[in-house]
């Protein structure tokens, strides 16, 4: 398994999210996030507000149960100011 897969989080609408890519931001220097639904667009509004966190790199797909809907995979980094 590579670091990268490693730091994988999966935001949930409860938010936890937010304190494990705190965490996890500490100790690695990137981070991908994966969300599905209208959970997306949450992630994305907190990652474009923040200003030390860069964003790397974003991908979108259909999931292989199309009732879920498009899967956000987003990998970020942290920008030393």
């Amino acid at each position: 398994m590579s670091e990268r897969q490693k730091s994988v989080i999966f935001c949930s609408h409860t938010g936890k999210w937010k304190d494990e890519l705190e965490k996890r931001l500490q100790t690695d220097p990137i981070v991908t996030l994966t969300a599905l639904g209208r959970v997306r667009y949450e992630l994305f509004a907190y990652l474009q507000r923040r200003e030390d966190i860069e964003i790397v790199k974003v991908e979108t797909r259909y999931m292989k149960n199309r009732d879920k809907g498009v899967g956000l995979k987003v990998t970020v980094r942290k920008l030393h100011v």
